[in-house]
């Protein structure tokens, strides 16, 4: 049992970072990473090692999480989130055509490396983190629940007390607020380090 929890202590720092992206709020992240490494320990019997220890937890993690969600219903202001995605509307308005098209300058380039290679390196981790930090936080967690957690839009909605139609605009703004953020602070500087050598 000591061996197990020491290797809890060694990603306690990781699997903290990921929850204050999630929950935007330090000490309710502290307090349900508490919560997660309070449940492996009780559960570390049923750890079979067939996924990473990480893993196993972020799981654990993931779902309290989504408790915490649940159990604290949000409703959404529809304008002060209009507020927020401004920004964010204004950095890829221009990237479209009247017809909604790319335009060619603005068109997403070819990822260098490539984004199956890039999700194996942990520095396209933090760079993601640091992107998501950058949403308006709504927009995270309604990204975060449905991309991540895997939330059906339904699901999201309800809790949120958003249409269908604003769910559908609050992921569009996110993934394309997501993928300029990754371009420039991931893509973008991996193609220059690679050009470099």
């Amino acid at each position: 049992m000591e061996a197990f929890t020491q290797k809890l202590a060694a990603i306690h720092q990781d699997v903290l970072r990921f929850a204050k992206i999630q929950l935007r709020d330090e000490y309710l992240a502290e307090d349900i990473v508490q919560d997660t490494l309070a449940a492996a320990i009780a559960k570390h019997s049923q750890f079979r090692g067939d996924a990473g220890l990480k893993t196993w937890v972020l799981s654990i993690l993931k779902n309290k999480i989504a408790d915490y969600f649940r159990s604290h219903k949000y409703t959404v202001s529809l304008e002060s989130l209009q507020e927020e995605n401004d920004a964010i509307e204004r950095h890829y308005d221009h990237c479209f055509d009247e017809n909604g098209h790319w335009q060619l300058a603005d068109s997403p380039q070819n990822w260098q490396p490539a984004p199956e290679e890039a999700v194996a390196r942990q520095d396209f981790f933090r760079a993601l983190e640091n992107c998501m930090q950058g949403l308006p936080q709504d927009t995270a967690r309604i990204f975060y629940l449905r991309e991540v957690m895997g939330w059906d839009v339904e699901e999201i909605c309800r809790e949120f007390a958003i249409s269908k139609d604003n769910c559908y605009v609050i992921l569009h703004r996110a993934r394309n607020g997501l993928r300029r953020c990754l371009q420039y602070r991931w893509f973008d500087l991996a193609e220059e380090e690679g050009a470099g050598k």
